[in-house]
């Protein structure tokens, strides 16, 4: 179900008002379901308690006749009729009534030994000639029956001769018309009186233990229960009525002062967006919403200001894009200029055909500089190599600075020649540049590559950039110029370059995942020799050949290829630990170059990475070698992968330019010495006790020392006497591929468990 984007107001009104009403509806619904719960409940109390008023009001009766009937049975009237009957009808039927044994729906009539009927029975009772049979001689006896539509109850009981009830002289039975005389004596307040029936058939006969079962009734309806409900009823509907012209006068309202007050609003912003907004004058109304109209008097109070403002932002925002165009240190176009600026020449060139030339110029010997002189000096370099180029060009080519110390320039409607003129005039003009006012003595030189399109062959014009960074390099090869136009000499040359089988290698490596093969050599800890790491060793497998870093390392840092081969050991060692192949708790230290710590993309995949730390602890290894041209950056960087867990290791150190400013910028936890020095410490000279003194100034200050290529019992003895804690090497283990080095793992554990 798709939902609508936008919904007008007056429609979200009629929504609300609708689920109020909804709403009200449900809860007057709920009301009178619970209200109609709640008489059922009463109805239920009430029935039972009618229930157990019938139930005293029978019990009551049954008491009483009982009663009645021991008196009887004790009277000596009553034995002097048995022995003597001759005043028997008068006893019957004045007597027994005046002494108020009986009540006036009851009959007495009694039987002798025989049981036989003492006299006629009365015409207006039906007592029977003969006591029933069920009658018990010495027990009472009672029952129920329906005589011609009416219940009689008959209560039969002994008459003894004496009070210790030795001589059974004859029986007394009482007929009473039950139904009156049960209405009679009670007064119900639960029952109704009217609907007390027994459900007895005519003639049948009823035992009076099963009295109650058989006798249906109704309970009384409360007064108090009726009001309660038409009281409510009529409140219920009071408050729906009212809801509804509630709900009626709210629309009213709602859609009078919420409604044309925002549509019109509306109206008024639309016409600000076209430019054609005019105040309207205010217009006599009985009710306003103020908030609304001031909204709607600044809105025309802003419009007026920001057309009063938009020249000068547009102003602003030129400085701003030509700011966001510029390098801060140089003061020329940056690479971000250069892409905009490349990709529109592209297209005009192709609309337009014309002679193009690309400039490409790279600092000669610049990170010697920068590491000699300090960054500050470096800087100052940079920024006179860009004067000088910028006099140089013509008025309208423009000078970018892609990043380093490398520069490019693009040159519209020339020649060949014309190009390798203003690049030799480059080179004139940064000779005659006093470098030695800063401080720098050498000479500071450029190497210029130039590649040039004809106006008939515009279609290759994208390969320009490319061709002039060949030209370029060339320019860089000993016995060259410093200034090379790629054309034939230079692409043949170039072309040894490009289809060496390491260049190759490395360009195929990169774009096909498994040609870059992991191998891992293992640091172990001292003393102990115990593994602690394995270091990740890039290899690149090439038909079947296996090339070593020391081949394809000086094309990758040639091509500046450093950070896409990075990301791509990055990768592949994510594949292996991905396996668990690795044994659990054994770390992984992993070799990346100064450059590509300061890439976004470098660190956020190191961080991705760092999922493994948990089985695996990881360290990261920058060779000291390398130059590191941001320092506060990759600091920054380092500190970042440091709180993920990462230990961070100085490599090959002892073979680069500065060493101790490395050290003292960056935060380093591991100092690996390089196989130079530890083979000076085997020597015996002044070099060796240099070294060693190092080493435990070193360890003093906290670091932690690993000694690379230890290939002799004597070096392995000397770093663990200097206090080294880890150590690695030929003469410990070779590295080798991941799947190698799980069957030597496995063959050595299984060795380990064969019995002696």
């Amino acid at each position: 179900m798709k939902w609508p984007t936008s919904v007008p107001i007056r429609q979200l009104a009629l929504i609300f008002i609708s689920s109020a009403l909804v709403l009200m509806s449900l809860v007057g619904g709920f009301a009178l379901h619970e209200m109609r719960g709640i008489s059922r409940d009463l109805m239920h109390t009430n029935q039972a308690a009618a229930r157990a008023e019938l139930a005293t009001a029978v019990e009551q009766l049954s008491n009483r006749i009982k009663t009645q009937a021991e008196m009887l049975a004790r009277w000596d009237e009553t034995r002097q009729q048995l022995a003597v009957p001759e005043y028997y009808a008068y006893w019957r039927n004045q007597r027994v009534y005046e002494s108020s044994m009986l009540s006036r729906f009851a009959h007495i009539a009694l039987y002798d030994q025989s049981d036989a009927l003492l006299a006629a029975p009365n015409p207006k009772n039906s007592f029977p000639a003969k006591l029933p049979t069920e009658v018990s001689p010495h027990f009472p006896t009672s029952w129920l029956r329906n005589e011609a539509g009416s219940v009689v109850l008959y209560y039969a009981f002994p008459v003894y001769s004496d009070g210790r009830r030795l001589a059974l002289i004859g029986h007394g039975l009482i007929r009473l018309n039950y139904m009156a005389e049960l209405l009679n004596q009670s007064n119900f307040r639960f029952t109704d009186p009217a609907s007390i029936k027994l459900k007895l058939q005519p003639g049948a006969s009823l035992p009076t233990a099963d009295l109650l079962d058989k006798t249906s009734f109704n309970a009384r309806v409360s007064p108090e229960q009726m009001r309660f409900q038409a009281v409510f009823s009529r409140a219920l509907l009071a408050l729906l009525v009212l809801l509804v012209l509630t709900a009626l006068l709210g629309f009213i309202a709602h859609n009078r002062l919420l409604v044309r007050p925002l549509r019109q609003l509306s109206e008024d912003i639309d016409a600000m967006r076209q430019g054609r907004f005019e105040p309207v004058p205010d217009q006599a109304s009985p009710m306003q919403v103020s908030e609304l109209e001031n909204i709607r008097h600044s809105l025309f109070d802003y419009q007026v200001q920001l057309r009063e403002l938009h020249g000068s932002m547009e102003h602003q925002n030129r400085e701003f894009r030509s700011q966001a165009r510029h390098d801060v240190l140089t003061d020329c176009y940056n690479r971000r200029a250069y892409e905009e600026d490349w990709a529109r020449l592209r297209e005009e060139v192709k609309a337009v055909p014309q002679g193009v030339a690309f400039l490409l110029f790279d600092c000669d010997r610049f990170k010697s500089i920068n590491d000699t002189y300090g960054h500050e000096k470096g800087d100052r370099v940079l920024t006179l190599i860009a004067d000088a180029l910028v006099m140089a060009l013509r008025a309208n080519d423009r000078l970018y600075r892609l990043g380093g110390d490398e520069f490019a320039a693009i040159l519209l409607r020339t020649t060949p020649a014309q190009a390798r003129q203003i690049a030799q005039r480059c080179q004139s003009l940064l000779n005659a540049k006093k470098f030695s006012d800063i401080g720098i003595n050498e000479p500071i030189s450029i190497s210029i590559g130039i590649a040039f399109c004809e106006a008939d062959q515009i279609n290759h014009i994208d390969e320009l950039p490319k061709q002039a960074d060949i030209a370029m390099y060339t320019a860089k090869q000993p016995g060259r110029n410093r200034v090379a136009l790629f054309g034939d000499d230079v692409e043949r040359a170039s072309q040894t370059l490009v289809a060496s089988r390491e260049t190759s290698a490395v360009f195929q490596a990169l774009a096909t995942p498994g040609m870059i093969e992991m191998h891992y050599q293992p640091i172990h800890s001292l003393p102990g020799l115990e593994i602690k790491y394995y270091e990740a060793l890039a290899r690149i497998r090439h038909h079947n050949t296996l090339i070593l870093p020391e081949a394809f390392l000086p094309v990758v840092s040639t091509r500046r290829l450093e950070t896409g081969f990075d990301l791509a050991v990055l990768q592949q060692v994510d594949l292996d630990l991905s396996s668990k192949q690795l044994q659990a708790g054994v770390g992984v230290a992993i070799n990346l170059t100064a450059q590509s710590i300061s890439q976004p993309e470098i660190v956020s995949y190191l961080l991705e990475l760092s999922r493994h730390n948990t089985r695996h602890p990881l360290m990261i290894e920058i060779a000291e070698t390398s130059l590191i041209t941001q320092v506060a950056e990759a600091s920054a960087y380092l500190d970042l992968l440091r709180t993920a867990q990462y230990r961070i290791a100085m490599d090959d150190f002892g073979t680069g330019h500065s060493p101790l400013r490395y050290l003292a910028d960056l935060p380093v936890d591991v100092i690996k010495f390089d196989i130079s020095l530890i083979r000076k410490l085997e020597e015996s000279s002044r070099g060796a006790q240099v070294v060693a003194d190092f080493a435990r100034m070193m360890i003093s200050t906290g670091y932690s020392l690993t000694a690379e290529g230890v290939e002799t019992e004597a070096a392995l003895r000397l770093v663990e006497d200097l206090g080294f804690a880890h150590v690695q090497g030929f003469l410990l283990a070779h590295p080798l591929p991941l799947e190698q080095l799980v069957a030597h793992l496995a063959t050595a554990k299984s060795g380990d468990a064969q019995p002696d």
